[in-house]
């Protein structure tokens, strides 16, 4: 079902993008306390003009922010400060568990294309992966239904584990399939958060997934039995396209 596909001049595109360097730089300040625990951030006016950004790379940096629990919106009154998300140290193993995309998502999905570059950790990755990695593989795919794009998913995984998976980055159906199979297998444990979005468009790069602009989130993190966490991912899936079936 998978189908592999190049996305030309992709590599190093997100490190590029405004909102990502506006992100890290507000997520920076959040964590040396230039913005503490329930301190309301400055106006987007002010804080545009203090970062030499447009409001709209703003919005999108705060709605990123916003998205992994480090800030919230009150409507009227401003953007405030959450503190550190939650450590997310409470996981317990899932027996075969399957890729959220497949999981949640009412259509059916005919192809992936996928992209992936290698770069130095930012601090908000070095966070989320709590760990030191020299190196972090960011991957981006695509999922989509007769080449029309639906879905997409965003995952770092240190470099490390490449190695340690032995997998070949010169063949990069390697990496995609232990994206999209392998690290479901029912020997790790898993942490999914999901959550409403409206970030899946500007994130997802190069396409425009939902008209609406409306997404279901779902935050993944992927560890081995020892707490060592080996993938961490975001989903996004359009909001008139996910289904969620809870069995008690």
């Amino acid at each position: 079902m998978v189908k592999e596909e190049k996305i030309e001049n992709i590599e190093h595109k997100e490190s590029k993008l405004k909102h990502v360097r506006v992100y890290d730089q507000l997520y920076e300040m959040i964590q040396n306390g230039s913005f503490p625990p329930d301190s309301r951030l400055p106006s987007e006016t002010i804080l545009s003009a203090q970062l030499d950004v447009s409001r709209m790379t703003l919005r999108k940096a705060l709605t990123l922010l916003q998205e992994d629990g480090m800030t919230r919106n009150v409507q009227g009154v401003g953007h405030f400060v959450c503190g550190q998300p939650d450590s997310g140290k409470e996981q317990h193993p899932v027996n075969m568990p399957q890729h959220p995309i497949y999981s949640y998502c009412t259509e059916e999905l005919d192809s992936v294309e996928m992209a992936f570059r290698i770069e130095p950790p930012t601090k908000s990755i070095s966070d989320v992966l709590r760990q030191y990695t020299p190196a972090v593989v960011i991957v981006d795919r695509w999922y989509k239904q007769k080449e029309t794009p639906l879905a997409y998913s965003l995952s770092f995984l240190p470099i490390g584990l490449i190695g340690e998976e032995k997998i070949d980055l010169n063949k990069s159906s390697q990496l995609e399939e232990y994206l999209e199979n392998q690290c479901y297998d029912g020997k790790n444990c898993f942490r999914r958060i999901c959550s409403h979005s409206t970030a899946g468009n500007f994130t997802a790069l190069t396409c425009t997934l939902s008209e609406d602009n409306s997404f279901l989130l779902v935050q993944e993190t992927i560890s081995d039995t020892n707490g060592r966490i080996l993938i961490s991912s975001k989903h996004y899936i359009p909001s008139n396209l996910f289904r969620i079936e809870i069995c008690m």
